[in-house]
């Protein structure tokens, strides 16, 4: 049985907890002043931020991304994101792979097109594979889907890339432009390197 007893004086609380007989009791006191981090500036032209700062947002991976799967957030303004990636291991090779779509929008979306796109050790693609559209996407719901690559044979050190090819919702439409998702995929492969 513990009984706490608060004590007044110095303009601060002062907390004394007394425990039950064979155990410590422990003091605290909480001064009338906090002490706030220092505000920092966004400085643009710094060229190594922090982990913390605005710009690094860019590098946020989806769960399950490592080097051989990942993905690239080829529309950064649209409430439809790729949340998780992964490989499906199969006993038989070639492993399937796997994508999990969500909706941060009040509003549903009517038709989502995702891609997978082979990239090569260097980060240039060497196939893209569309997977069948999900329909009806309802807010905050995710969707799961698996697929198996058909469109070329994947080398050892090849890697899957998942983007956001198309977006038709009531909030508005988003059409991925296939030159900057080549720009992001190849940053996002150096940034990742094949061990």
């Amino acid at each position: 049985m513990f009984h706490r007893f608060g004590l007044r004086g110095w303009a601060s609380l002062a907390t004394l907890t007394f425990g039950t007989f064979g155990t410590f009791g422990t003091s605290g006191i909480a001064l009338a002043q906090v002490s706030q981090p220092p505000i920092r500036i966004l400085n643009p032209t710094n060229p190594n931020p922090n982990p913390g700062d605005a710009r690094m947002n860019q590098f946020e991976d989806a769960k399950g991304a490592s080097w051989r799967v990942f993905a690239v957030d080829s529309l950064p303004d649209a409430p439809v994101v790729i949340a998780q990636v992964g490989e499906v291991k199969q006993h038989n090779p070639p492993s399937t792979w796997s994508v999990h779509v969500t909706n941060h929008s009040l509003l549903p979306a009517k038709s989502v097109t995702v891609a997978a796109a082979v990239v090569d050790v260097n980060g240039n693609i060497k196939a893209i594979q569309p997977l069948p559209a999900i329909k009806d996407l309802k807010p905050s719901q995710v969707q799961r889907r698996e697929t198996r690559i058909r469109v070329t044979v994947i080398a050892p050190t090849d890697r899957v890339v998942f983007y956001l090819r198309e977006l038709m919702s009531e909030a508005g439409d988003w059409k991925a432009s296939e030159s900057d998702v080549a720009a992001l995929i190849r940053t996002a492969a150096q940034r990742l390197p094949v061990p």
